[in-house]
């Protein structure tokens, strides 16, 4: 074995393999414990000091089986790792059709100890990848992370074209210690919006900052999410190189869910690097005066929370504080928010994989955001906006910066 491979982090189910009542190790944790909390159905956890609602588990709610539970998908895992079962296109199935909501991580009794049910599902997706290569529906996504360093298919040559016209300086070409890290999603229909305005919302508030335009690389989201382990090193790798070299102290993000991989590098890497999304920022800048909402908008808004950002990262009073410092507007919620919020389905390359059970998350959502009589859904995940857009709605959608930008 050569001295790289001796170094290579460990992958697939053997990198969970605590959690799975493994032999001849020092240190064991508890496994699924069978409860049932993950999805809905079983006993609350005790720890919890409330419940949330009894909807938990998009699949499960979707196809109604139990074996579409993260408990289940815990529990085959499990199989596969003693050598009781193969992986079969059963099992794929019940493991690729998790939206990668992190409800189950929420509720999980035993998640305290290091991993819950959605990252045994992760590594089960590791797993499958390391043996007979992704699913074909992923298989274009993994193609174009290793050829592209993006998801969409996107030439690195048109990486950054969000960025037209606006006058940002790149990293290299500019001094500052704080970067724009803007997603794959800017470059897209979906995500373009949201860029644009945290850029212009920064440079009202006169903060100097930077972009890695044509140079920024994926942070790793489907890499990691749908069972690419090496492509997500790789990724995580690039990503360190470019802000240690570069002395970046603050790293703000457009996204929810490069918010959640960046923090989930190793924090050795990025010691000394303060890693915000957007709304986290901006807040700040309200509060210290720097940043001032003056055009009213007389409008109900609703805000619907992103898996990512919010279970991911637990970030929830933020963006509503944002909202509230707008003038005119009446912030109301749907039932389930915050830490309960229910999946828009985009996650997890379930649009890619199971396109109906995605389209089925989405119109839920949407229909219990039509329901709080709001005039205007706003949320700050390019991947929860193209999930929205796919669904029949008659309630307008749009991304909470550009809302905020149009504020000013």
């Amino acid at each position: 074995m050569d001295e790289k491979s001796k170094n290579k982090p460990p992958s697939g189910l053997e990198r969970v393999k605590r959690w799975l009542y493994a032999k001849d190790i020092e240190e064991r944790a508890s496994g699924c414990v069978l409860c049932g909390s993950c999805y809905g159905h079983g006993p609350i956890n005790p720890m919890e000091d409330e419940p949330g609602p009894k909807t938990k588990c998009p699949p499960y709610e979707f196809y109604r089986f139990q074996r579409f539970t993260p408990k289940s998908r815990w529990l085959m895992s499990q199989r596969v790792f003693h050598g009781l079962d193969t992986i079969t296109p059963e099992l794929k199935e019940v493991i690729y059709t998790c939206t990668t909501c992190l409800m189950c991580q929420e509720t999980c009794g035993v998640r305290d100890d290091g991993y819950g049910p959605w990252d045994i599902t992760a590594a089960m997706r590791e797993e499958i990848t390391a043996k007979e290569g992704p699913i074909e529906a992923h298989r274009p996504l993994l193609e174009s992370l290793k050829r592209h360093d993006n998801p969409w298919s996107q030439p690195q040559s048109e990486r950054g074209k969000w960025a037209d016209g606006l006058g940002l300086k790149t990293l290299g070409s500019g001094k500052a210690s704080t970067l724009l890290f803007a997603g794959c999603s800017a470059d897209q229909p979906h995500g373009r919006a949201g860029a644009v305005a945290l850029a212009k919302l920064m440079k009202h508030a006169g903060e100097p900052f930077v972009i890695l335009g044509a140079e920024e690389s994926c942070c790793g989201l489907y890499a990691r999410d749908l069972g690419f382990r090496d492509e997500y090193h790789r990724l995580q790798e690039k990503n360190q190189r470019a802000i240690k070299t570069a002395g970046i102290t603050t790293i703000v993000t457009a996204c929810g869910s490069c918010t959640r991989i960046w923090r989930e590098y190793p924090k050795e890497e990025t010691a000394g690097v303060e890693l915000l999304h957007a709304v986290e920022y901006l807040e700040r800048l309200v509060r210290s005066g720097k940043l001032k909402f003056k055009k009213a908008a007389r409008k109900k808004i609703v805000y619907h929370d992103p898996c990512h950002l919010g279970r991911g990262c637990g970030v929830y009073e933020a963006p509503r504080n944002l909202l509230r410092a707008v003038p005119g507007v009446e912030l109301v919620e749907m039932p389930r928010n915050r830490r309960w919020a229910w999946c828009c389905g985009g996650g997890g390359g379930v649009p890619e994989a199971y396109p109906e059970l995605a389209r089925w998350n989405a119109e839920d959502r949407l229909k219990e955001a039509r329901e709080t009589g709001a005039e205007l859904m706003v949320t700050t995940s390019a991947v929860c906006l193209r999930s929205f857009s796919s669904g029949e709605n008659a309630l307008p959608i749009q991304d909470l910066l550009e809302f905020l930008s149009q504020s000013l």
